[in-house]
């Protein structure tokens, strides 16, 4: 009972405490509005902490690396680098030692994501102090800063008589990050005439959309012009007021991202601090973007640059005690579309409607038909974008993944501004076989189209031609594995399908008929294999996926068409960045199927005192990568002559292979891309002199501290797919090279960034001993045999090749002992793949040409009075079958070297000594 009584006072108590305070409450209130207190008021008040700041300026340490949210495909921020973020925006600047972008030295934006998403896709902007790299001046200090409600990075550089200071900072709580560059006259120097943040996205790993905010008419969307940087014309035609840079993200990956650059305001403050505004421009490449600006203000005023500009730019530069201003704003869209950025930036009325298909892409033009917007549907086919308060009428366009399009004009008659549903017509299935790899080639028939698949849907347009993505491909790839994709849509029609697997099978073609609402599924076999090769392994040296710079693929996506093709071994060369993919050949469940070595590009992009042109590109393999580390450990390449690249990654690595790679170009980016080209000095090279000449010395000139030469490189790759059309030239080159004593293995790689081209198209076949083409192969052997010249390079033909007597025999790579010999070479091939022509070089000079057919066993005499070397060649013109699989390629193989010890004396001698 008295427990009973206890609960109800308690609850009495509670009831009545509760009127109390509820009394009190309004009493409270209405004693404050008649301006008299209460007793409350004699009480100290606690006041809620405010919440902890979230800013963060400071060093990536060991100590505090995991606190770093570091994450996405082009995320490479490492020890020693330098982070900043507010909790929404992750940002890193590279250390002063960590060369990043084409400006050597550090002090790079080099990755800008959500913190929460791990989507980062930046790859690097440099400043350029007089808008040339060879101009920029180098960072030689960072620090940061946090102060009231924001956090900065600061670097500082200094050169030329100019002081150069740059500070990313992000407010607390802020959605975007601001940069200000300040560029300052403080002794005598070279002239200052324009700067400008130089944006790289190679092979549109970003898409750019360019947009004015005040000259609507400047704005492009992304049709734009093609600028000849050689041309003053064409350069001043592309050089516009376009403030807004909008950079879309690859829609490949699970966390999407996109980025609004605005160069928001220029202007010269004089010594007695007064300010004008400068001139501002955007120009925008396939590849890359400058937002720039003058450094004086134009004598005639202008929306636009004209010639009198650029005569006026001509005798412009900086006074002492003078700097200039730019200012700049980094917006974060969290789609792979422009609409996730412009709506942040308009604030205009909505746009609303639905799609009955999510891979929908939304264009939006206004009324005097300038581009405003881009918009990707949501999962349920909907769409909701901002649109700039001047627009008063739009069209529209959207574009299904299959090409269909459909367009509507609205009036804005309202806040809801509801475009309707979209309906887009019905598709028939096409099931997928399982458990079997190969790639199925798709091609329209009769008056079907041939169907595309990986369109990112944007229309971006170079002078109104549509320069396709790097995925976008008439090719579905399976591994044979569960994650395969297990069916695909197609419009209704007649379709030719072709099964492949690469150069070692034969191909089947299908007739395909694809019905609206229904599931077709081809009757598709395992494919015959033409070719088993034994202990013939093959081998794509140089392969890239979404971890490089310049491209989006991911890597899964990347080994599913590598185990297409048929290929065996992939070596991972990302551009000057190092990450162990090993990991996911047995998350795919390829174990037994693929070998990945873990390798770099060392690519070189600054020019400087060591490197005047840069030292190209090479690969090297295997290499260990570090993830804690600036790109994985990546070896340094900037500021160093190639011998010294080359010393580095031997200190690193003693046993790696390096290769150097594509050593000519066909049209290249920029000049500095093709070593063969430059030598790293401003010299083509010629096969035709010596190596000691004046002309080519510079390779054979030894490193003071490591004895390193430029030419110290283990193999060259004669053969890549993206330059096969400098083929022969690189071929004479490395001729060059044999004849003078240079032993040099040759490769051939595919060079392959997206889906667009195939991988393992060129390949090599590397000879390793009782392997049984059995993976994994011990990699010490496989790059001994590369570095020995056991191996040729192939697009199709496939060779075997010796050099025999009574008593010997040699093969690619080895030396036969003698003066004379019978070359024995075995031709085949797949049914796909035509051969017409052998070509038997001795010493660099034709020694037999034949014609020949695939099956064919030729012997051929060889007689040599003094010590030799012997290559072959086997090429044909492509049939159609062979144009519809690889259609930037001819059928080619090319032999190493046997070398010929003629004398006998056990000691090969080259043929053509150096002067």
């Amino acid at each position: 009972m008295t427990a009973v009584m206890d609960k109800k006072i308690w609850i009495l108590c509670l009831a009545l405490g509760f009127v109390l305070s509820a009394n009190g409450y309004a009493k409270t209130e209405a004693t404050e509005e008649a301006g008299l207190g209460t007793a409350e008021e004699f009480l100290p008040v606690e006041e809620a902490p405010p919440p902890p700041s979230l800013l963060r300026a400071e060093q990536i340490k060991l100590e505090t690396f995991d606190s770093f949210p570091r994450g996405g495909p082009d995320s490479i921020a490492g020890l020693g680098d330098w982070w900043l973020s507010n909790g929404k925006i992750c940002v890193a600047v590279s250390g002063v030692n960590h060369h990043a972008g084409i400006v050597a030295g550090g002090g790079t934006l080099i990755d800008v994501s959500h913190c929460e998403r791990g989507n980062d896709q930046w790859t690097y902007a440099n400043i350029l102090t007089g808008l040339a790299k060879e101009t920029a001046i180098p960072v030689s200090k960072v620090s940061t800063l946090i102060e009231g409600d924001h956090a900065d990075i600061i670097t500082e550089g200094e050169g030329d008589g100019i002081r150069q200071t740059v500070t990313y900072r992000l407010l607390e709580g802020g959605e975007n990050l601001e940069i200000d560059v300040k560029i300052e006259r403080i002794g005598d120097g070279r002239a200052v005439q324009m700067s400008g943040l130089f944006t790289l996205y190679s092979q549109r790993a970003l898409t750019p959309f360019s947009l004015s905010s005040y000259i609507p008419d400047a704005t492009l969307g992304f049709q734009h012009p093609a600028i000849d940087r050689n041309k003053v014309s064409s350069l001043l035609g592309g050089m516009l007021p376009n403030d807004w840079n909008i950079l879309v993200g690859a829609d490949t990956y699970d966390t999407k991202i996109s980025y609004g650059v605005q160069l928001g305001s220029a202007e010269l403050i004089k010594a007695n601090g007064s300010r004008q505004p400068l001139p501002r421009f955007l120009a925008v490449f396939p590849d890359y973007s400058l937002h720039g600006w003058m450094t004086r203000p134009l004598w005639f005023q202008s929306e636009r640059l004209t010639w009198l500009s650029l005569l006026q730019n001509q005798f412009m530069d900086l006074e002492k005690g003078e700097q200039m201003l730019a200012k700049f704003t980094v917006l974060l869209g969290d789609r792979a579309d422009v609409a996730s950025v412009t709506d942040q930036i308009y604030s205009g009325p909505r746009l609303r409607g639905y799609a009955n298909n999510f891979d929908v892409s939304v264009a939006v033009w206004d009324q005097e038909d300038r581009p405003v917007t881009q918009s990707r549907v949501a999962a349920d086919g909907s769409f909701n974008i901002r649109l700039p308060t001047h627009v008063q009428w739009v069209k529209m366009q959207a574009t299904a993944p299959w090409g269909q399009k459909i367009t509507r004009e609205l009036s804005l008659a309202d806040a809801r501004n509801d475009s309707g549903r979209w309906v887009f017509r019905k598709n028939g299935a096409l099931k997928l076989p399982r458990d079997i790899a190969m790639s199925l080639y798709f091609f329209g028939f009769g008056d079907t189209a041939t169907p595309e698949f990986g369109n990112d849907l944007l229309g971006f347009t170079e002078q109104g031609v549509q320069l396709p993505g790097m995925l976008r491909r008439n090719r579905i790839d399976l591994a044979g594995v569960d994650s395969d994709l297990k069916e695909i849509n197609l419009p209704p029609g007649q379709y030719r399908v072709l099964a492949a697997r690469g150069i070692e099978f034969d191909v089947r073609e299908y007739l395909l008929t694809v019905v609206a609402g229904k599931t077709s599924q081809l009757p598709i076999v395992p494919l015959k294999r033409i070719w088993h090769g034994g202990d013939w392994h093959s081998a794509d040296l140089h392969v890239h996926s979404g971890a490089s710079f310049d491209s989006i693929l991911p890597f899964d996506e990347r080994l599913r068409s590598f185990v297409a093709q048929g290929a065996e071994v992939l070596v991972a060369s990302e551009h000057n960045r190092l990450i162990d993919q090993r990991g996911r050949v047995a998350a795919m469940g390829l174990e037994n199927k693929v070998q990945v070595i873990t390798g770099s590009e060392l690519t070189g992009m600054a020019r400087t005192v060591n490197a005047p042109t840069t030292v190209g590109h090479s690969n090297a393999f295997p290499l260990t990568a570090k993830p804690m580390e600036f790109a994985g450990g990546s070896p340094a390449v900037e500021n160093r002559a190639l011998r010294e690249v080359i010393a580095g990654v031997r200190e690193q690595a003693p046993n790696a292979l390096f290769q150097l790679n594509h050593p000519r170009a066909v049209i290249p980016l920029d000049a500095d891309l093709a070593f063969f080209d430059h030598l790293s000095v401003g010299q083509s090279y010629d096969p035709k002199q010596p190596l000691d000449s004046i002309n080519n010395g510079s390779l054979l000139a030894p490193d003071p501290v490591s004895g390193f030469r430029d030419i110290d490189f283990d193999v060259i790759e004669v053969l890549n797919g993206a330059e096969f059309a400098v083929y022969s030239q690189i071929r004479d080159d490395w001729f060059s090279l044999l004849n003078q004593g240079a032993r040099r293995a040759a490769t051939g790689n595919s060079d392959t960034h997206g889906l667009r081209s195939v991988v393992a198209a060129p390949r090599n076949y590397v000879y390793i001993p009782n392997s049984n083409k059995q993976l994994p192969l011990d990699e010490t052997a496989f790059v001994g045999a590369i570095r020995a010249g056991h191996s040729f390079a192939t697009t199709g033909p496939l060779l075997a090749v010796t050099l025999r007597d009574a008593y010997s025999e040699a093969g690619m790579g080895e030396t036969f002992s003698g003066r004379r010999g019978e070359l024995h070479i075995q031709i085949d091939a797949a049914p796909w793949v035509s051969v017409d022509t052998l070509t038997v070089w001795v010493n660099g000079e034709v020694y037999r040409q034949l014609k020949v057919a695939v099956g064919d066993h030729k012997v051929i005499e060889l007689i040599a009075d003094t010590d030799s070397y012997v290559v072959v060649e086997v090429s044909g013109e492509p049939n159609a079958v062979y144009r519809a699989l690889m259609p930037d390629l001819a059928p080619l193989a090319l032999s190493n070297p046997i070398y010929l010890d003629a004398d006998g004396n056990g000691k090969w001698q080259a043929p053509k000594i150096m002067n």
